[in-house]
């Protein structure tokens, strides 16, 4: 388990089964191969397979499936 924390914004990778993100600002894409968040800090965008979006709380966001690659743009 991997934990990065930057100005309100932390996510924490669950191997390659789930993705924990707090402090995102909303939904910028959401399929079953990318789901996408805005944060203050950009976009971070979660590749994969079977992606599914968790629950969605002001607090943050869970993505689970198969991850294949994260990127912050």
């Amino acid at each position: 388990m991997q934990r990065e924390k930057t100005g309100g914004f932390f996510m924490e990778i669950e191997g390659r089964q789930r993705v924990i993100v707090s402090g995102c600002q909303g939904i910028s894409t959401y399929t079953e191969e990318c789901v996408g968040y805005r944060t203050p800090f950009g976009e971070v965008l979660i590749y994969g397979t079977g992606l599914e979006m968790g629950c969605m709380t002001p607090e943050g966001a869970t993505v689970s499936g198969r991850i294949g690659r994260i990127e912050f743009q």
